[in-house]
């Protein structure tokens, strides 16, 4: 039989580990759930291990909901994706109207007036921090198409 992982008995321990501090400028979770460290899994990109993880907030899908939490190096990732997606909607190329170029659509979404005007190239963005970053840059600077409405 193989072991099952069980989340550390520290009950008895006489120096208990400290949790993380949030990120500076990190805003705590809003009311209505616990807002501190716990120990338990990391919903995130780290493999669920069992760690220090902060409550974020309930998430939900079709019909089921759970209570959301990830651990510190998870959340610094997920902070530096929100701030990469802020830059690029920041720097999100216009259409033919003048506005702003979406990084997402639904498909019943019409089509986009035609051009789509990039900036100008040797313009300065700030450099992406993550992967998803790496791909919303490339939308913005016009080194790949933004996908049209499925026919």
């Amino acid at each position: 039989m193989t072991s099952v992982p069980r989340l550390p008995d520290l009950r008895f321990a006489e120096i208990r580990p400290l949790p993380p501090r949030l990120p500076a400028g990190a805003s705590r979770p809003a009311a209505g759930g616990s807002s501190e460290w716990v120990l338990g899994r990391c919903w995130l990109w780290c493999g669920n291990r069992c760690t220090w993880v902060l409550w974020l907030g309930s998430a939900s899908t079709a019909g089921h909901y759970a209570q959301f939490y990830v651990c510190e190096p998870c959340l610094a990732r997920l902070h530096h994706t929100i701030i990469d997606y802020a830059e690029a909607m920041r720097d999100a190329p216009t259409d033919a109207t003048g506005f702003k170029v979406p990084l997402y659509i639904a498909p019943e979404d019409p089509p986009r007036p035609e051009p789509i005007n990039y900036r100008r190239p040797g313009t300065r963005t700030r450099r992406p921090r993550t992967a998803l970053g790496r791909l919303w840059h490339r939308l913005i600077t016009g080194r790949e198409r933004p996908l049209g409405p499925v026919a």
